[in-house]
């Protein structure tokens, strides 16, 4: 076992009691999303939307983006710039118990 996988399993035993095929996953491609906001609109107004138009969201620049690991909430976050791109900084990890209350 490599460091790096070494460190995940000594992070995830208490959670995960069988490591031993860990090293399998390591390399497997996740879909990770950011939720900047979101709105909600009519049909009509949807059909309305042309360039320049601006759909305002249900959320304040002050609070954080919401991080999904393929479609599961995972973290929470705050939008950056690095180097001229887009980036996210994790602010906060979600513990198994806010995933599933903010899943519902």
């Amino acid at each position: 076992v490599d460091g790096e996988s070494a460190a995940l399993v000594s992070d995830l035993q208490e959670d995960v009691p069988d490591t031993t095929n860990l090293d399998l996953l390591l390399d497997v491609d996740l879909k990770i999303t950011v939720e900047l906001g979101r709105a909600e609109l009519k049909f009509r107004d949807v059909l309305k939307l042309a360039p320049g138009s601006v759909v305002d969201l249900e959320r304040r620049t002050s609070e954080p983006v919401d991080i999904f690991v393929n479609g599961a909430l995972l973290a929470r976050g705050e939008v950056m710039v690095v180097d001229g791109q887009y980036a996210v900084r994790i602010t906060k990890l979600l513990s198994r118990a806010e995933r599933l209350i903010r899943a519902g």
